[in-house]
């Protein structure tokens, strides 16, 4: 069976509300998932992941350039190497997604090469598009 973690930034509902509907999707699709708030996180919980998807806070307004927050930040940076495990980021946003995937793709690009889903949402709801996508992420 294959293994999914899902790590929570919950600083808002919106955004712990789109991790738990990406959870409950993983279930729903057979996948063992475990959904995890980022202050509870531990490396080992990797052990034999298979996919890994992320959520992401941004500092600063709407209007300023989007970036993780510190606490993403340090999470980040004790990750061990995600080799093999297929990963994706999540966040949600109340007017423009704009550059917060790319941020968050810039501090993990060292740690995966493996990065190519980001699922967004504006009211924390899973879209069907999310579906489709989150979908092709598990195949």
């Amino acid at each position: 069976m294959k293994k999914a973690l899902v790590i929570v930034q919950n600083k808002n509902n919106t955004a712990k509300r789109f991790g738990e509907e990406i959870y409950q999707f993983l279930l729903q699709r057979g996948l063992s998932a475990e959904l995890i708030p980022i202050s509870s996180f531990e490396p080992k919980k990797l052990e034999g992941a298979d996919y890994l998807l992320l959520s992401g806070w941004k500092n600063g307004s709407i209007f300023s350039v989007n970036h993780p927050d510190n606490e993403w930040e340090t999470f980040v940076k004790k990750l061990p190497q995600l080799d093999g495990v297929k990963t994706a980021l999540f966040s949600t946003y109340k007017f423009f997604s704009g550059g917060i995937f790319r941020s968050m793709k810039k501090y993990l690009g060292e740690k995966t090469r493996n990065l190519e889903y980001a699922f967004k949402s504006q009211d924390g709801s899973l879209s069907i598009s999310n579906q489709i996508a989150l979908n092709d992420f598990i195949r």
